[in-house]
């Protein structure tokens, strides 16, 4: 009762009627990354992440120049490993695992007036929040800020928390993985399939929602680079 008093949550039942079906598919006991199939699957994780020659050490070497062509920033990095197929009612495919080692972050970007539901799979992440986005090499300030942890759960809707700077702060001492859900509402005729985000010169650029890997393939691959490990 204090919580709702001091405006700290949002009961599910004020959310829209997609965000609340996102939120149905990704908050149960059992959406989990350990599991009896893999109980090692974080730990292998964070060991491709530390490892050269892994996959996510070299998939994030890879990704270093994606938001700035001419200036490599490794932190300016994450893993988008992606569950199931584009639906076509959604900026990219709608369930998107995401992997944030420490002090690695996004670009302050928007979501193209989705739905969102996020959720805490491991560790915890920092978000800001923005106004708006321009071409503005000054740049825009946050008007709010907040750290979730294990299993805190957060929302975007078309009008509200659009627009983003996610980090695993450089303070946290383990790798974070969020588990992001994305769709458009019913009304939304538009289907913009980029999202909108500010360069390291202040300019707006369109980044596309693509996958670094389909998930299934991920934890196969996650648990071969475990068990050949020295």
């Amino acid at each position: 009762m204090h919580d709702i008093a001091d405006n700290k949550y949002l009961p599910k039942a004020h959310l829209n009627l997609v965000a609340q079906q996102l939120y149905d598919c990704i908050s149960g006991p059992n959406f989990v990354l350990n599991n009896g199939d893999f109980p090692e699957f974080t730990q292998a994780i964070e060991y491709s992440i530390k490892t050269e020659g892994c996959w996510c050490y070299n998939k994030l070497q890879e990704k270093s120049t994606e938001f700035n062509k001419d200036v490599p920033n490794i932190n300016e990095t994450y893993l988008r490993i992606t569950l199931g197929c584009n639906s076509g009612d959604s900026p990219g495919i709608p369930y998107v695992m995401e992997i944030w080692p420490v002090g690695h972050y996004s670009p302050i970007h928007t979501h193209a007036n989705s739905n969102a539901i996020i959720r805490v799979l491991r560790g915890s992440i920092n978000v800001k929040l923005f106004p708006y986005l321009c071409n503005d090499s000054e740049g825009v300030k946050e008007f709010g800020e907040k750290n979730f942890d294990v299993d805190d759960i957060t929302w975007i809707s078309p009008t509200l928390n659009q627009i983003h700077q996610l980090k695993n702060l450089e303070s946290n001492s383990d790798t974070c993985i969020t588990i992001q859900c994305y769709m458009y509402g019913t009304k939304n005729m538009d289907h913009y399939e980029y999202f909108d985000y500010i360069n390291n010169d202040g300019k707006k650029e369109q980044y596309e929602p693509d996958s670094d890997m389909e998930f299934t393939k991920f934890k196969l691959l996650m648990k071969e680079e475990w068990s050949k490990r020295k």
